[in-house]
């Protein structure tokens, strides 16, 4: 009887044991291709993005973050813009980052619409001001946040820009310059963290120019016989920095022209295709295809990647939420940059129905991709967890020690102003910043102003 219930216990144990540890693989092995982890997509949906990135926040953290921040002192002498290129933006956005988290988790009472002289008020105190790359979606952005919902969907359904004051009592502010929509909202956390690292950045950047917003000239609105007007929100600079000159390469051909095996063996890997079950045949004009169950890949000698799913297409996440299937495909983007030794960061600049939008930051700028076959560096289509399909333009941008100034502010105004003023009765600039812009050619590349004119983007030359 002893002997029989020392067998039951024994079998109770191993069976503990064999759970226990059976879980302990699951959840800390990756059963998936590298960047691809089921147990950690479950949760994704409500853990902060900081923390879902933590094996490379640097980088990986930037494909949410704003475009620019801006440091606001009362006064246009003293203001500061800083870009992911800067030492201090990835801790000062980590810290306003949970200001807004702790304003996007508010009850509806302490939200309230406002006016526009409202916001730029607290533009002209001290106060910090993110301005995001695109318009987000205010569910997508709570989701980003690590948030199930938002009371602040009740009051606007997208965000652009967000303006944080720093003062004993400080607010969080939210802009959706499509509809006129500004809200205010009374938080209660504690941004000494945050006006502290601002009082550091404004003595550390003394020699910045003097910026103006768009709203403190007036720009904003029209005059006598002038047909144009700006986004209140734009920065006006004073006079310019000077920016490196960047060159653009195609990695994929090697210095001969020929194909670089290495970097297409790497590719493939990065979309989990075993080499030796697929079929491979090449194009004529060079174009590689690779066949397998899942879909047809085709990288082209011009850098140009195309994934086209046949059928349901290759599951990136089990999780059947599309909130997590963003931050597979961001995965997968800088897997392929890794794959193309490309250091490069990415940035989601868009997302349409089910359709992501990426592009390329280099020196803290923007690489807009402006050429026929592309207007994003990166397209990926996803549908409940697999992907359909998937662009890339193939690059890898290195620094050189050159630097120089873009056309003036008001030269590059003047320039859009001359080039739609034939064609279009009013003129309504949307946004204007400086970047750079790859038309898919290899070579040279200068910082210079991009200008989104209602659902035109103008490129200076």
């Amino acid at each position: 009887m002893k002997k029989e219930r020392f067998k039951s216990i024994l079998l109770v144990f191993l069976v503990l044991t064999d759970v226990v540890l059976g879980s302990k693989i699951l959840i800390d092995k990756k059963l998936w291709p590298d960047g691809y982890n089921f147990f950690s997509n479950m949760g994704i949906f409500y853990s902060n993005i900081m923390s879902y990135f933590s094996d490379n926040s640097k980088q990986k953290a930037q494909v949410f973050s704003p475009e620019s921040i801006i440091i606001n002192t009362g006064d246009q002498t003293t203001r500061t813009s800083l870009t992911s290129n800067n030492a201090e933006f990835e801790e000062l956005y980590s810290e306003a980052q949970k200001l807004i988290k702790s304003a996007f988790s508010s009850e509806r009472g302490n939200i309230e619409t406002i006016n526009k002289e409202t916001l730029t008020s607290a533009l002209s105190a001290d106060s910090v001001f993110l301005n995001y790359p695109f318009e987000y979606d205010v569910s997508l952005f709570s989701a980003l946040l690590g948030l199930k919902s938002s009371a602040v969907s009740e009051f606007t359904d997208k965000l652009s820009q967000v303006v944080i004051t720093l003062s004993s009592r400080p607010s969080v502010y939210v802009a959706n310059l499509e509809n006129n929509d500004y809200i205010k909202i009374n938080i209660s956390a504690d941004d000494k963290k945050l006006a502290s690292l601002c009082s550091e950045c404004t003595n550390k950047y003394t020699d910045n120019s003097v910026i103006n917003y768009s709203f403190e000239l007036k720009f904003d609105q029209p005059f006598g016989t002038q047909k144009t007007t700006l986004n209140p929100l734009i920065r006006i600079y004073s006079t310019e920095n000077e920016y490196p000159v960047i060159t653009s390469a195609n990695p994929i051909l090697n210095n001969d022209n020929t194909i670089n095996e290495t970097i297409i063996d790497n590719i493939l890997k990065a979309f989990n295709i075993n080499p030796s079950t697929m079929r491979r045949y090449t194009e004529a004009g060079g174009t590689i295809v690779f066949v397998e169950n899942d879909g047809i890949l085709k990288i082209d000698t011009n850098g140009y990647l195309e994934y086209q799913a046949t059928g349901r297409g290759k599951e990136i996440s089990t999780s059947n939420n599309f909130y997590a299937d963003i931050m597979d495909i961001a995965s997968l983007v800088i897997d392929v940059n890794s794959a193309a030794f490309n250091n490069a960061s990415v940035r989601l600049s868009g997302h349409e129905d089910n359709e992501l939008y990426f592009d390329y930051v280099v020196s803290g700028l923007e690489m807009r991709i402006d050429n026929t076959k592309a207007d994003a560096a990166v397209v990926a289509k996803i549908e409940s967890g697999y992907l359909k399909s998937y662009r890339q333009l193939i690059r890898s941008y290195q620094k050189t020690p050159e630097k120089l100034p873009p056309p003036g502010f008001f030269t590059a105004l003047d320039s859009t102003i001359d080039e739609y003023s034939q064609s279009m009765n009013e003129i309504r600039i949307n946004n204007m910043y400086i970047g750079y812009t790859d038309n898919g050619s290899v070579g040279t590349k200068q910082a210079n102003w991009i200008v989104e004119v209602d659902n035109v983007i103008a490129v200076e030359p």
